[in-house]
């Protein structure tokens, strides 16, 4: 075998989708279709991890196996386009990608700046951001991005964000609001955004950020005394879990804190428990 092709080890590395997944999916769905070294041990060309990072990123959006694990290529364009259908972006955003695809950080952190300090806060995560990230996930799944341009981009857009909403908050008034994500879920771009604009309006923020278990979220209500605990769910949380968690965080804080929820985790909940408020978009935050 040659360097084309890759141990269970690398594939399970560089796709994020675990060994014992991939070996269930081979028997289940048909692919991957690893070969076999002198050794007996599965080796599976570049090709099959560069489709497996596909459906990984499309199982990111809520997608289930049984839909995309068994797709070919020429599938998987056809789903990718139904998803992604291509969307006309502003001469910023275009400006911004130009950037992230030919230069490095510094470089990618002065053109946020610049469209930051033409904008403000509240334009910039609605007109900017938002459709930003949308555009950059629609071309990674189309083979238009690299993996790396898209970790850069969430780099240095946390970085950049985390500090403009530090410099924010020193001014900032009541309510006193908490963010957080309960474990499993690892995405917290949507929580920061969530944060940038509470703080857009002078709100008090606190960010735990990402996998924080629920008792430390309950001590942390009662410790900084806050008027609202904000939670967000991404569409790859499990879905199931959603409603469970909520109930026991509901039944564990005090009454007179209101709980608010956003994420595409949470867009197709029917019905909410008692005192839990959902926002599914941000144009729509309760202050």
């Amino acid at each position: 075998m040659n360097h084309a092709y890759l141990s269970i080890g690398a594939v399970e590395r560089d796709s994020g989708i675990a060994r014992d997944t991939l070996r269930i999916w081979e028997r289940r769905y048909g692919f991957p279709e690893p070969l076999r070294n002198d050794k007996g041990e599965r080796m599976y060309p570049e090709g099959q991890l560069r489709r497996l990072q596909r459906i990984r990123r499309l199982l990111d959006q809520g997608l289930r196996p049984g839909k995309v694990v068994a797709l070919n290529d020429d599938d998987l364009d056809l789903l990718e386009a139904e998803l992604y259908p291509d969307e006309s972006s502003s001469d910023s955003i275009e400006h911004i990608l130009t950037v992230l695809q030919t230069s490095g950080g510094l470089e990618l952190e002065a053109a946020l700046t610049e469209t930051y300090q033409q904008q403000g806060m509240q334009v910039f995560i609605t007109e900017t951001v938002i459709p930003l990230l949308y555009v950059v996930g629609e071309r990674w799944a189309k083979g238009k991005l690299q993996i790396f341009e898209e970790h850069l981009l969430s780099e240095v857009l946390t970085r950049f964000l985390n500090s403009e909403i530090s410099a924010i908050q020193k001014t900032s008034m009541k309510p006193r609001v908490l963010l957080a994500t309960l474990p499993g879920e690892e995405h917290t771009l949507g929580l920061l955004m969530f944060s940038a604009l509470l703080s857009a309006r002078n709100v008090s923020v606190t960010n735990l950020g990402g996998e924080v278990p629920l008792d430390q979220i309950v001590l942390a209500v009662d410790r900084l005394n806050v008027d609202a605990l904000g939670i967000t769910f991404s569409a790859a949380y499990q879905y199931e879990n959603i409603r469970s968690n909520l109930i026991e965080l509901r039944d564990s804080i005090p009454e007179n804190v209101d709980i608010w929820l956003g994420g595409e985790g949470v867009k197709r909940m029917r019905k909410l428990p008692p005192g839990v408020s959902r926002f599914t978009s941000f144009d729509k935050l309760p202050f």
